[in-house]
């Protein structure tokens, strides 16, 4: 696979890297965007130290490739003769400008599946918008319901349409191969980064239809149609999410919260499987919901999120804790999974823990082969499989490499 995104689809690559794939990041001379994105290793700047490349762009290779250079772009045809995929991000049409379309790519190689991650489709009015993750996040949809009510919308700690966006170019792309094993043709597969955070909307999107209503923001509630219901409490040391509706778990939360001492007389004979707090309530049913979201805070106050979850587990409730790095990097289901593996990088002297595998798979083991590369690292051993070696000293005077 020849990676030529940017952090809009860096993670395809890395899913196919833990696949297996040999795949080949190509860059500039300059070196990808992907190795001056923010934090650093010990918060020093490098190309090597981007805790963005060191973790997505792990188990590559690295060559350098000028493809606004005629020779380099001859060189890229010749790595696209022996390869089965191309990914790039590039703005719409930059590659059909400089020769490298998908017609020509494959005419030289019938099999290629080249996929390409665009902001927003390679059709209808937006597909030539400029755009950065935040400005795609919130053409998504996702930034309108995240927030206070009244107040300005916000983007997630970490950008995230690109993740995405890296993501389905991966499974298109190998839904692609599936086909191409079939009739032994490539094809040429679009990415639509917009339409990647539409599809995390999961019930949003049906609300209109169904209820006649849409979602907002709301801050730590949810719900629709009037009805606000608290989702997101305090504890000892943070948060935790509940959600709190009709059904067994509010039983089983109320079961709790009773036997801890915080409950109501009315708690003890409510019929919680026929409790209806998601629809139109009346004013005594919204006293309930209010009572009980009071109380609940109170519960969750005296104890820390590692309590209330593991409790949570053995009784069955739908809740989680709002977690933070520490608790991610500490989380025993993902150190049960080995989730995080140590990953030797030798130009920097050290070991890292990095993101593994994102599939056990018992028959079959994933996950990254090796570290991130070093910037041109594999251009000679790599391109000595396509040109003379002989002229590999030349293209490099050149400036093609």
């Amino acid at each position: 696979m020849l990676d030529l995104t940017d952090e809009k689809g860096a993670l395809a690559g890395k899913i196919l890297a833990d696949l297996g794939a040999d795949v080949i990041k190509v860059e500039p001379p300059s070196g990808c965007s992907t190795r001056r994105i923010p934090p650093y290793l010990d918060d020093k700047p490098g190309l090597d130290t981007s805790l963005y490349f060191l973790a997505f762009e792990a188990g590559k290779r690295s060559v350098t490739i000028n493809l606004e250079s005629e020779a380099g772009r001859a060189v890229l045809r010749a790595l696209v003769r022996k390869s089965d995929f191309i990914v790039e991000s590039f703005a719409l049409g930059w590659m059909d400008s400089i020769g490298l379309s998908y017609e020509a790519l494959a005419a030289l190689n019938r099999r290629i599946v080249y996929t390409s991650v665009t902001p927003f489709g390679d059709r209808g009015p937006g597909k030539d918008y400029k755009a950065y993750d935040i400005n795609v996040w919130a053409a998504g949809g996702m930034m309108y319901l995240m927030g206070k009510p009244g107040q300005p919308p916000l983007q997630m700690s970490l950008p995230q349409a690109g993740l995405h966006a890296g993501a389905e170019a991966a499974v298109a792309s190998l839904i692609a191969h599936y086909e191409r094993g079939a009739s032994g043709e490539g094809q040429h597969v679009v990415v639509d980064m917009q339409a990647c955070i539409v599809w995390t909307l999961m019930n949003e999107q049906a609300m209109p239809i169904l209820h006649g209503d849409y979602l907002s923001r709301t801050g730590v509630h949810v719900g629709s149609a009037g009805v606000r219901r608290k989702m997101v409490f305090k504890c000892l040391d943070g948060y935790v999410s509940a959600l709190i509706g009709a059904g067994r778990t509010t039983k089983a939360l109320s079961d709790w919260i009773i036997e801890r001492g915080f409950g109501a007389d009315w708690m003890r004979s409510k019929d919680w499987l026929n409790w209806t707090p998601a629809i139109a309530m009346t004013e005594d049913q919204q006293a309930e919901v209010t009572d009980l979201e009071e109380r609940v805070q109170r519960f969750f106050l005296t104890m820390t999120k590692h309590e209330i979850y593991s409790e949570a587990l053995k009784r069955r409730l739908l809740l989680a804790p709002v977690a933070d790095v520490a608790d991610i990097a500490l989380d025993p289901q993902l150190q049960a999974r080995q989730y995080f593996v140590p990953i030797r990088h030798e130009n920097l002297g050290r070991t890292l823990t990095l993101p593994g595998a994102f599939a056990k798979m018992s028959a079959t083991p994933i996950g990254p082969s090796r570290r991130s590369p070093k910037l041109g690292e594999h251009t000679d051993e790599v391109l000595r499989e396509v040109v003379d070696p002989a002229k590999i000293k030349s293209l490099r005077t050149a400036g093609a490499i």
